[in-house]
């Protein structure tokens, strides 16, 4: 009976990306309703939060966006709660493995949650709505950072620290203020934004928006904000540059002259704005890698928390490792490896109408990025967890043969059946987001998108009809591409 219940649990170990492995081609295909039932027959009980992201953004794509931002909301109300709760299924993963404890979102993947609410709210007309998910959506990568950034040694934690503030949320929030009026909130923002996109466009191989550096002009124009503005440039040299602007014009003019520059620095009379967004591929995922570490013959391992930190030092030269000393037994363990993807969609080429004028998308947020950050952050706590469980339950199973070797042989079958990788992540988010910006006169447009890859070489095209741009307005657009 024993036998027979380790060979069930051995066959019911399936990682959660293998179980999932419909769920992107199902999306790709535009099989939304198909997508839900893997995700409703798939999902497990300690899986709940990526079941309501997963619907979330699976409802956003098939237009049903009140429906998505329930599933959203649900999302972010265990989420809060899962991080705020004390964590009681830790004693339970040293038998088995990281998939019996709840899963809690990385910080990239809630900070997006804010960022398809608000677009939910725009396609449904209700701006104030969207503007609520605005004020959120610059606070949600923050906080979750630190709350991961809790769960990891503090000299893993440098890179995720210093991409705590998300440039792109926060240059969507300066959007979403300005189209409503509220500039003030908007020039915050965008300053915010400058700062961030200044520090880390190389950490995350980022392009910065060309239309950051001119909102910011027009703002501090309009504002009378013009030291402020001179500080900026001087900090974001960068930001400006992307904008077109070298930063030394202030240099060049009397103030008088460099204040009346900026003041005229808004929109032509008569033109709305049009925010288009592109969302490429699927995020980096995990995969499950097996490895082994050696159990010492004459070692007690009465601290295991040392000797899981000594066998993770030890991984890169076991020779060494190993050296002098007989082993008694090789442990083997699974622990998750992020793959990074490797879609080829570069950017795309907006045009508007029939005039054959067009702008380019640029890459303004790095998805696939953020989670190898991530990832190589908490890496090192995963493998001491992992190295730790497997030495756990192999200890377990050694005192369990001194009384009896069948019983032993079960233990070391039933530590085999349940060990499994933790490969859970939200799968549908994109790799990568990118920006295009279009003023145009009022009127209504035909947008024709062609897809570029890497090399800037044409991919496909498609066409969005009947785009509204009303004069001193906002049109928010995003397309999503695989």
């Amino acid at each position: 009976m024993l036998l027979l219940a380790a060979a069930l649990l051995l066959g019911g170990c399936t990682t959660y990306s293998a179980k999932f492995a419909e769920l992107r081609p199902q999306l790709v295909a535009g099989q939304y309703e198909s997508a839900l039932t893997t995700v409703e027959s798939e999902s497990g009980s300690k899986d709940r939060l990526l079941y309501y992201l997963e619907r979330g953004l699976i409802l956003h794509f098939a237009g049903r966006y009140s429906e998505s931002n329930v599933e959203f909301s649900s999302a972010e109300r265990l989420a809060e709660d899962l991080y705020t709760k004390s964590v009681s299924e830790g004693a339970l993963s040293l038998i088995s493995n990281d998939n019996a404890i709840s899963y809690r979102a990385r910080p990239f993947e809630m900070a997006m949650v804010p960022y398809y609410k608000a677009l939910n709210y725009i396609y449904l007309g209700s701006p104030n709505e969207a503007q609520v998910e605005a004020r959120r959506a610059s606070l949600q990568l923050s906080k979750y950072v630190d709350a991961s950034l809790g769960a990891v040694r503090k000299q893993d934690g440098d890179q995720m620290r210093r991409v705590r503030n998300n440039a792109f949320l926060l240059y969507y929030s300066g959007m979403l203020y300005d189209s409503d009026g509220e500039v003030n909130d908007a020039f915050t923002a965008y300053r915010n934004a400058a700062v961030a996109y200044q520090q880390n466009h190389k950490t995350l191989a980022l392009e910065i928006p060309p239309s950051l550096g001119q909102d910011l002009e027009r703002l501090a124009g309009r504002l009378g904000f013009y030291s402020e503005l001179i500080h900026l440039k001087k900090d974001c040299p960068n930001v400006f540059a992307a904008a077109g602007n070298s930063g030394n014009d202030e240099k060049q003019k009397t103030k008088e002259d460099y204040e009346s520059a900026v003041r005229n620095k808004g929109w032509q009379a008569g033109h709305g704005e049009i925010v288009f967004f592109l969302e490429a591929g699927f995020v980096a995922h995990k995969t499950q890698v097996r490895f082994d570490f050696p159990i010492f013959e004459g070692e007690a391992y009465s601290d295991s928390d040392y000797w899981a930190w000594q066998m993770y030092a030890g991984m890169g030269n076991m020779q060494a490792m190993v050296r002098g000393r007989k082993i008694e037994y090789w442990v083997s363990v699974a622990a998750p490896e992020l793959q990074d993807p490797v879609g080829d969609i570069g950017s795309a080429r907006i045009t508007a109408g029939v005039s054959g004028d067009h702008t380019v998308t640029h890459q303004v947020a790095n998805l696939s990025r953020e989670a190898r950050i991530t990832f190589d952050s908490e890496k090192p706590t995963i493998f001491f967890k992992t190295i730790a469980r497997g030495l756990t339950k192999y200890l377990a199973s050694r005192e369990i043969k001194k009384q009896s070797d069948l019983a032993g042989a079960l233990a070391n079958l039933f530590g085999a059946a349940t060990e499994s990788a933790d490969t859970r992540s939200w799968l549908t988010i994109p790799e990568n987001v990118h920006l295009a910006r279009l003023s145009l006169p009022a009127g209504t447009y035909d947008l024709k998108v062609d897809i570029l890859n890497r090399r800037g070489q044409f991919l496909h095209s498609e066409t969005i009809a009947g785009v509204v741009v009303e004069a001193g307005g906002w049109t928010f657009l995003s397309r999503r591409v695989f």
